[in-house]
């Protein structure tokens, strides 16, 4: 029987990325995966990148996140959260330094509350977890037209996104529920 360190994966970020990568099963070849779905996916980042956005300017309460002083959306701003996006995937598939990137994710939670981000700018749970769905079908979407004659492949590189995305989200959360009170819907 495997023993849950429960205090070590409340305080420190790296036994808790271990736990959960042990928890779903999460494995070497997983990480290799993510690192083969560079290659694939890399080319059409841009194109996610500008799904994502557009679907989030479809929205009146995600919207206003991206909007400058003049109530415009700032395409500044844009630019920088889709090199952001890039970094993190970078982050994520390049994740060898494994109390790096378990440190990376919970910091990129806290950013989302404001409390370490932008106070006019925080990210409601609600839209972490909406997003981590949308990102993941994009992800797979690409991955089954990218990869229709090579099934191993795609199943290795979906599976490894697939979990990678939820271990993601479950630290994301440990981030943000403590502040999500506060931004719930009025």
């Amino acid at each position: 029987m495997k023993k849950i360190d429960v205090r070590g994966i409340q305080s420190e970020p790296e036994k808790r990325l271990s736990f959960l990568t042990d928890f779903v099963g999460f494995t070497e070849d997983d990480w290799k995966a993510l690192g083969e779905s560079v290659e694939v996916l890399g080319p059409r980042l841009p194109g996610i990148l500008d799904a994502l956005y557009d679907h989030l300017l479809n929205y009146d309460d995600t919207r206003k996140v991206f909007l400058g002083p003049r109530g415009e959306v700032d395409p500044n701003y844009i630019a920088i959260r889709k090199e952001h996006l890039t970094s993190w995937l970078l982050t994520t598939v390049g994740g060898s330094d494994r109390r790096a990137l378990a440190n990376y994710i919970m910091a990129t939670g806290r950013r989302h509350t404001g409390v370490e981000g932008e106070p006019e700018r925080v990210v409601p749970p609600r839209y972490m977890v909406a997003l981590t769905s949308f990102v993941q079908t994009a992800i797979l979407s690409n991955l089954f037209d990218l990869l229709p004659n090579e099934p191993d492949k795609l199943r290795r590189i979906g599976l490894a996104w697939n979990k990678m995305m939820l271990i993601q989200l479950e630290m994301f959360l440990k981030a943000l529920v403590p502040y999500w009170p506060r931004w719930d819907e009025a």
